[in-house]
């Protein structure tokens, strides 16, 4: 493993590995295999892989360990028209009619952009031939036209990115692959990425996904077809490990001028030019895109605020364990780097009555004072949530607050000694240890 990937504990913080730790032992117990990896200021600070690359020869997944990355491609496509953009070898306000052939005159309002935001018009259920003719995949694709004006309406459609395949190879003059290869790959030290279709890479492991709904193959091997053509050009068939994603993620936040293009929402607010947004303009926003393929299952997420990230790459398409590791993995990361909201002040009665800690099975809430405000941890049986209580309407209920937005509601039950004996959180009641 690389010195890059060795885990760093940052300061006046539980160490993330160990919550990390507990969420992917539960998550292996719902058949996940793969790699989760968090960082933030460039530093890797949990790392952490269960299950084997082949679980034939047994050989354990780490960093290295090579996935296809499925939709997460798009962010890569993304990027490189960026760039091109920037080049001055095409602009997104660009009609797709002026890099494509066969484009109907109903679909000439289509931009460049509109491809990028998914908000073409086209229905995401149009699609067509396997096929590397760009002429006979374009008008198949564009049958039938815009069903809503060009740009006014989010609809995620990917052949969309198969599109801008095509045009990145023609303003090139290079297959899609070489352009990604020139444009983003080698500037980013993705040093193992490749594609389906590729020999594989010399010292890196190629990982075998477990199928629940075809055969078992391995992350070089096409999932449409035999080629690798516009049937998956530019939405997907990247093949990269661990440290490759977070290269390509530290590269592309040191270029403003790409993040902020990147991050201009469109008309729902939630989609930019290959990520999805959530919380736009918000101090804890949160980019990020997923991706599904036969025997592999990807999530990255990123906080342009925190310079965090986090990376979870599986190789099976079971998504319960996915689920399980990365959201729990996601939750811990968000509530060790995500600025917790001001703190309210509280009478000191009223402390000295909730400090303590209160248990459900495996489970622990612990309060404590934080000047004249109070903080409350939760232990959830494995990932643990930091936050800070707040008054509400109500004097026997509080707001937990923990950086999401999520509405948690804390209710105080039972008064002996000056002590709330319970608190009732989600339906669960809590009862007093101490």
């Amino acid at each position: 493993m690389s010195q890059f990937f060795l885990v760093q504990t940052l300061m006046g913080q539980e160490s993330l590995q160990s919550q990390f730790a507990e969420v992917i032992d539960r998550a292996g117990k719902s058949n996940f295999s793969g790699i989760v990896v968090a960082e933030k200021d460039g530093k890797v600070i949990a790392n952490l892989s269960f299950g084997y690359a082949d679980s034939e020869s047994k050989i354990p997944i780490d960093s290295k360990t090579l996935f296809e990355i499925g939709s997460v491609t798009k962010p890569v496509t993304a990027l490189a028209v960026i760039i091109l953009d920037r080049q001055g070898k095409l602009s997104l306000e660009d009609s797709i009619a002026d890099h494509l052939p066969n484009v109907p005159e109903s679909c000439r309002g289509i931009t460049i952009q509109h491809l990028l935001q998914h908000t073409s018009g086209i229905p995401g259920t149009n699609y067509g031939p396997v096929s590397k003719d760009v002429g006979q995949v374009t008008k198949a694709y564009l049958r039938g036209g815009p069903q809503q004006k060009p740009g006014t309406k989010f609809e995620y459609w990917n052949q969309g990115y198969a599109l801008l395949a095509a045009i990145i190879a023609e303003v090139t003059g290079q297959t899609y692959q070489n352009a990604i290869r020139e444009l983003v790959l080698r500037p980013a030290k993705m040093d193992a990425a490749c594609f389906t279709g590729d020999s594989a890479p010399k010292d890196f492991q190629v990982s075998i996904g477990k199928s629940t709904y075809g055969a078992d193959r391995s992350a070089l091997d096409h999932p449409y077809g035999d080629f690798y053509g516009l049937q998956y050009q530019g939405m997907g068939g990247i093949v990269a490990n661990a440290e490759d994603m977070l290269s390509f993620l530290l590269t592309l936040r040191k270029s403003k001028t790409s993040v902020e293009r990147m991050l201009q929402p469109g008309p729902d607010g939630g989609y930019g030019l290959g990520w999805r947004i959530a919380d736009a303009g918000e101090p804890h926003q949160r980019v990020s895109h997923t991706g599904s393929v036969r025997g592999f299952l990807t999530a990255v997420s990123w906080y342009p605020e925190q310079n965090a990230s986090l990376i979870v790459l599986a190789n099976t398409d079971d998504k319960r364990g996915f689920f399980l590791a990365e959201s729990g993995c996601r939750k811990a990361l968000e509530t060790m780097v995500i600025p917790l909201p001001n703190s309210q002040q509280f009478e000191k009665e009223f402390r000295e009555s909730l400090v303590g800690q209160f248990r459900l099975q495996s489970r622990v809430i612990t309060v404590s004072e934080a000047g004249q405000g109070l903080e409350m941890v939760i232990d959830w049986g494995g990932p643990k949530t930091f936050g800070k209580l707040a008054k509400t309407s109500s004097a026997k209920r509080l707001q937990y607050l923990d950086g999401s937005d999520d509405d948690v509601g804390v209710l105080l039950e039972g008064q002996e000694n000056g002590k709330v004996q319970s608190l009732k959180i989600l339906n669960s009641i809590y009862l007093r240890q101490d």
